[in-house]
């Protein structure tokens, strides 16, 4: 069995958070990843224990982007540009889309006794009333991370949805010259912050670049940096 069917298999959401991905703000959420014990896999020792991992992964606030602008990115190898290449094809350049960034946080692992499927029923009758957003997953030990990237590609599939019609009734999808109007909001708000000094002129000078708006914020970007 290959990884991708591994952990696919045996990879299973007890709970699921309370609230979906938030459109304009970041969102967290207290993640508990249940799986047997190392032990388990290269013995017959019979103890019925199993590993909590508990942590917590920020989603920053989704980002509206274009094919294109995916494509001119940098970190991409050649063979996602080249796949880019073929979306952009398929969709159009300007096709507005959604960049979700997250971080992850392990805080803290524990050996409780009880197989993990009783485990992760416990951990969860005891959050499913919590305000908070908490995940309980059954995965799988030796590959417990690929196991919370799964919960978080199947959470952002859940999520977009919303976002996307929150961002087209607001407007912010609307593409003029070719750039979504969420994508100048957020330069707008990058030049705030350089007058305050809270971010770098480099910082500001790569959003133009990324977006090929340098032109035409030269004036105002040198306004500020002189």
């Amino acid at each position: 069995m290959n990884l991708f069917n591994l952990v696919m298999n045996n990879t299973k959401v007890i709970l699921t958070p309370k609230n979906v991905l938030s459109t304009y703000n970041q969102t967290k959420v207290r993640y508990h990843i249940v799986t047997e014990p190392m032990y388990k896999e290269v013995s017959d020792y019979k103890s019925e224990e199993s590993v909590i991992r508990h942590g917590l992964v920020t989603a920053q606030t989704p980002q509206v982007v274009t094919n294109d602008f995916l494509y001119k990115m940098s970190g991409f190898g050649d063979e996602a540009k080249e796949y880019l290449k073929e979306l952009n094809k398929v969709f159009g350049k300007n096709e507005p889309a959604l960049l979700y960034n997250y971080k992850n946080e392990s805080t803290d692992l524990e050996i409780v006794s009880g197989n993990p499927q009783e485990v992760s029923e416990r951990i969860k009758s005891r959050l499913v009333n919590s305000q908070a957003n908490h995940a309980v997953i059954r995965g799988i030990n030796n590959l417990w991370d690929v196991s919370l990237l799964k919960f978080i590609f199947e959470y952002t599939k859940t999520s977009a949805k919303s976002n996307f019609q929150e961002l087209n009734n607001s407007g912010m999808l609307d593409v003029k010259n070719g750039i979504p109007m969420a994508a100048r909001k957020r330069i707008d708000e990058l030049f705030k912050q350089a007058v305050s000094g809270n971010i770098r002129p480099q910082d500001l000078h790569k959003e133009l670049n990324d977006w090929d708006l340098f032109e035409e914020y030269q004036d105002q970007f040198f306004s500020i940096f002189k």
